[in-house]
This record gives structure tokens, sequence and C-alpha cells, in this order.
């Protein structure tokens, strides 16, 4: 039988949420790029105001007083670490692909 899909919480949806905001100017450009320019146009004048809507809304709730706020600087402080060592990891996993590239065999 198969496994049930677990309901995601507040917190794991407004983060998906943030995280599609950021990579949305990447997401239009990479289908200007790819000659769809209707799904650019949806994702520019549907999707993202939607998206904006969403966040603003999940902030609200989330966020709300003093403790909102120290948690809103928490989370902010550890997607921001996380970030740096998503690039560190992925600056050295490209720089050992080069050295490899680069050895005589």
């Amino acid at each position: 039988m198969a496994k049930k899909k677990q309901k995601r919480t507040p917190a794991q949806m407004h983060r998906q949420v943030q995280d599609s905001l950021q990579a949305l100017p990447y997401a239009i450009d990479q289908q200007k790029k790819e000659g769809k320019r209707f799904k650019a146009l949806v994702l520019r004048y549907l999707t993202g105001p939607l998206l904006r809507v969403m966040n603003r809304t999940l902030s609200a709730t989330r966020y709300r007083g003093t403790e909102g706020q120290k948690l809103k600087q928490s989370e902010q402080m550890r997607r921001h670490l996380e970030q740096r060592q998503a690039a560190i990891k992925h600056l050295n996993s490209t720089l050992q692909k080069q050295q490899r590239r680069g050895r005589p065999k």
C-alpha cells in the first residue's frame, strides 16, 4: 500500500513560498531563453503576484509580535548560513572537478 503524503506545516509551506519567490526572476529568464514567452508572462504576471500575496499573509500570521520578530530574524540567519554552506560546497565540488580534468592520465 502506498504511503500517505504528509501534510506540510505552515513553516515548511512558508519556506517553500519564500524559495519560489527568490527563484522567480531566474525562472522567468530561463523560460524566455527557451523561447517560451507565454509561460514567462504567466510566471511574471500571474504566479509572481500570487506568491507575493501568499508570502505576505504567511509572514503576517507567523511573525506577529516580538516573538515573531525574533523568529523571523533567527530563520533569516539560518537560511543565510545554509545558503553560504551550499555555495561553499558547490565551489569545492567544481574546483575538484576542474582539478580532475586538468590532471594528465
